[in-house]
């Protein structure tokens, strides 16, 4: 019996550590995704996360600083994903809230009102490349785009970073109505330590070559600096 109760105690122990609860935040300059200004506003980020070996589910929200919902600068992004090697299989639920709070129905999730826009990503990584691939598989009934969104980020060194992006057609959720290279960026990282914690700290240069085609709900700007740290 006694050996039984410390095999058990043991497992216990092993069962408890795959589970995890991760939580990180960052503020941007602005919040620049997939080559639009979302909300003219430097924007700041949280990713609320719980995770169990190689599953893992969580929230990331992002608002703007000034407090305007405008340009769509505050949204929620609800998430799942399993990793598997180097690659990531990922679903999420975005939802961009609407200047005026009476317009927001975030529990209405019938196609024929939903606001919500969710979609199935892969993604691959390893030390020199980032690269992903992701289409909308749900979403409002009137939404008849079928743009699929691919990116890919080569990393030359830890202090450097390339960054190209498109869509193949337009695609409601990244605000397009007709495809094109979304993003071309250079990007700059840097590590520093701060009351011994590690910051994270980037700078990129990103241009949009598809910026015409872009919604005039958002900025749509040709070029951007951005500066951002993660914390």
């Amino acid at each position: 019996m006694a050996f039984q109760t410390i095999a058990q105690e043991e497992k216990a122990k092993l069962d408890s550590s795959d589970f995890s609860f991760n939580i990180d935040m960052g503020v941007s300059s602005r919040n620049i995704w997939r080559g639009l200004d979302y909300g003219a506003s430097p924007s700041v980020w949280g990713d609320l996360a719980g995770s169990y070996k190689n599953f893992s589910i969580g929230a990331i929200g992002t608002t703007t600083l000034n407090g305007s919902k405008a340009q769509f600068g505050t949204w929620l992004e609800l998430y799942a994903c399993y990793e598997i090697k180097n690659f990531s299989f990922l679903v999420d639920d975005y939802f961009f809230f609407n200047a005026e709070d009476q317009d927001n129905d975030y529990f209405e999730y019938r196609p024929k009102y939903t606001q919500h826009l969710i979609e199935a990503r892969v993604e691959y990584e390893n030390d020199f490349l980032e690269a992903q691939v992701g289409y909308v598989i749900y979403s409002n009934e009137e939404d008849n785009t079928n743009g699929v969104y691919l990116e890919a980020t080569y990393k030359l060194n830890e202090n450097l970073s390339f960054t190209v992006g498109g869509i193949t057609g337009d695609q409601w959720l990244s605000f397009y109505d007709a495809g094109g290279i979304t993003t071309l960026g250079i990007n700059g990282h840097r590590k520093i330590s701060f009351l011994k914690h590690h910051l994270n700290l980037n700078a990129s240069l990103i241009f949009n070559p598809n910026y015409k085609n872009a919604s005039p709900l958002l900025g749509n700007n040709p070029i951007y600096f951005v500066i951002s740290a993660d914390f």
